[in-house]
């Protein structure tokens, strides 16, 4: 019943529509065809002909590509090496005080190779042994080898105040890449007697004395006595 019903009504609605007149459809064409506003026959773009590459580039394209397939596997390896730069970039970039660290780093070595060697003035050398020499003719031989590395030690401070710092000990100093090589043994050997003095349990005797002297003296003032 409901079926029938659907049917009459697609029927009713097929019969009421107008048939089409096909001389208004062509009227209505030609009224628009004939509409100046609308653009039927679009111009043909002309394509003009691209240059032809450089001739430089065609070897430069074929040497990436025998570097591509020489490479082959080592991409890996590559890409390794690029992160490995970028972490580093980052790292600088986010941490200051690795920047200033790396900064000490390279400042402190700089200053160590252009900065002349350290020796005492040949005055200030003479006074210090005078009074070294005063100490051992009382037998106070001790002191004498302590003068020797506490006036030494003012002596680096004056020429250069960076080398010593207030943390160092005297054998730190010793190993300072400031030092120039005959200054850092001649100070090292007067370190190791104040060191054995001190620590050793065993005074200076004259030998320890005399030997701390001549190294000083041999260095200070180019072998004079």
């Amino acid at each position: 019943m409901a079926g029938a019903e659907g049917a009459d009504r697609l029927n009713h609605a097929a019969a009421s529509v107008p048939p089409v007149d096909s001389a208004q459809v062509d009227a209505a064409w030609k009224a628009i065809r004939a509409d100046p506003s609308i653009q039927f026959d679009l111009p043909q773009k002309v394509v003009e002909p691209r240059d032809p590459p450089p001739e430089w580039l065609e070897p430069v394209l074929r040497a990436i590509g025998n570097f591509v397939q020489w490479v082959g596997g080592g991409w890996r390896v590559i890409l390794w090496v690029i992160g490995i730069v970028i972490v580093v970039a980052l790292l600088f970039a986010l941490v200051p005080s690795l920047r200033q660290w790396i900064a000490e780093k390279l400042g402190r070595n700089r200053m160590v190779e252009d900065a002349p060697g350290w020796a005492p003035t040949e005055t200030r050398a003479r006074a210090l042994l005078e009074d070294a020499d005063a100490l051992a003719a009382a037998g106070r031989f001790d002191e004498a080898v302590h003068l020797l590395l506490f006036r030494s030690i003012d002596d680096i401070v004056a020429w250069r105040g960076d080398v010593v710092r207030p943390a160092d000990t005297s054998r730190d100093i010793a190993r300072a890449d400031a030092l120039p090589d005959n200054a850092r043994g001649v100070f090292a050997g007067i370190v190791a007697a104040v060191e054995r003095s001190l620590f050793g349990g065993r005074a200076l005797g004259m030998d320890d004395w005399q030997r701390a002297r001549a190294d000083y003296a041999g260095f200070a003032l180019k072998g004079a006595r």
